[in-house]
């Protein structure tokens, strides 16, 4: 008798965890989670506006610099994908080559002496002195 006994109290002592178990189990499935959709826009195809060139057209208060003062702090030069890391003051501006810098200078020319940009008619050279040791 003692053998069906001890088989009855590891039944039952088996059974409570399983039993505590599937009431966990019954309790998820009645408590699931709400999905929703969200559309989530194509991440793709991206269009970065500046909103500079509209900033000035719209207050005349900003007026567009008057001297060339840019420090050339980086430079890529090759017969195609030339770009330059340009800063002026605390900002810094990263043009490509047929790119214009804040709307107005069109860079032109990329090489390992010299940035050429334009305005109009006018040129302006910044010596590329990127990596020389002073």
């Amino acid at each position: 008798m003692n053998f069906i006994r001890f088989k009855q109290v590891i039944i039952i002592i088996l059974a409570i965890p399983a039993v505590y178990f599937l009431c966990l189990l019954f309790i998820s499935f009645i408590n699931k989670p709400l999905i929703e959709d969200i559309n989530v826009p194509d991440m793709t195809n991206f269009e970065f506006q500046s909103n500079q060139n509209d900033i000035r057209d719209n207050n005349n208060q900003i007026e567009s610099p008057l001297t060339f003062d840019y420090k050339l702090i980086g430079y890529r030069a090759g017969s195609n994908n030339s770009s330059v890391i340009l800063k002026k003051g605390n900002k810094e501006y990263v043009v490509s080559k047929g790119e214009k810098l804040e709307g107005v200078y069109e860079l032109i020319e990329v090489s390992k002496d010299e940035v050429v940009f334009r305005k109009d008619k006018k040129l302006y050279k910044i010596e590329n002195l990127v990596g020389i040791s002073l």
